[in-house]
């Protein structure tokens, strides 16, 4: 019996804006029980990538107030 597990989320990018289209669940199939094993995430990095992605937004957000 096979199963999938979910190992991460993906996005492309739009070719004229550059901006990133909707994420994308990316799974491996995994049969009889034999799971691969799965990267270790540093948290404390996608933390502070996300809070800086937060405070550039919030600073282009401020600047198209003006």
């Amino acid at each position: 019996m096979s199963e999938f597990i979910p190992v991460g989320v993906t996005a492309m990018r739009d070719p004229k804006t550059g901006e990133l289209l909707s994420a994308v669940p990316l799974y491996v199939e995994v049969t009889d029980g034999n799971c691969p094993p799965l990267p270790e995430i540093d948290r404390k990095m996608f933390a502070r990538d996300m809070y800086r992605r937060f405070k550039e937004q919030k600073a282009m957000e401020k600047e198209e107030a003006r």
